[in-house]
């Protein structure tokens, strides 16, 4: 399978809201810089023959870097700072508390994607064998990469919004007359 293929269709949206959101937001800004459009956290829940063995975390930002879309990783520098890596923990947990709604089917992908409009969504999945050595490309992996390879129109179109309205054709004809006006120096 690629990482391109569809995920399982146990995949839940949703909507619902929860505390731990904006909580993981704010947590997730400080660590980004200017130019991100895109905060991707997920947790993968690893197994080895139905034993859980671990969990593979991504933190991804996806930044506008001169109008291309590049991929950060803010993993090492959110759990680099103790104080932070404990808040997300204990914020990820009330997250994954306030969405379990059968606690016999465990949460085996948890997604949160903060957009830099203040929009989010939060997916879970449930019914995912990953092991260990999978977990990187397996197909379930939403990363910040998958994210700019299968959703790139959507980053483009979010991009644009925060950019703001374009000046106005009065403006952009008032800027041009005025750097025409200009000594040169």
């Amino acid at each position: 399978m690629t990482r391109g293929d569809q995920p399982p269709d146990d995949q839940a949206i949703r909507g619902g809201s929860s505390s731990a959101v904006p909580e993981i937001r704010d947590l997730l800004l400080a660590h980004t810089s200017a130019g991100t459009l895109r905060i991707v956290l997920q947790q993968l829940t690893l197994r080895d023959e139905g034993r859980e063995v671990g969990v593979h975390e991504v933190i991804d930002a996806v930044t506008d870097v001169g109008g291309n879309l590049v991929t950060f990783s803010l993993r090492a520098s959110v759990h680099g700072d103790p104080e932070d890596s404990a808040r997300l923990e204990a914020a990820i947990r009330r997250l994954r508390e306030d969405i379990a709604a059968d606690p016999a089917r465990p949460i085996d992908s948890l997604v949160v994607i903060l957009d830099g409009d203040g929009r989010h969504r939060v997916s879970v999945d449930s019914g995912l064998e990953i092991p260990p050595q999978d977990a990187a490309a397996h197909l379930a992996l939403r990363d910040g990469a998958h994210h700019i390879s299968h959703e790139s129109p959507a980053l483009d179109d979010l991009r644009d919004r925060l950019a703001g309205p374009p000046p106005s054709l009065l403006r952009r004809g008032r800027d041009l007359v005025r750097g025409w006006l200009r000594p040169s120096g």
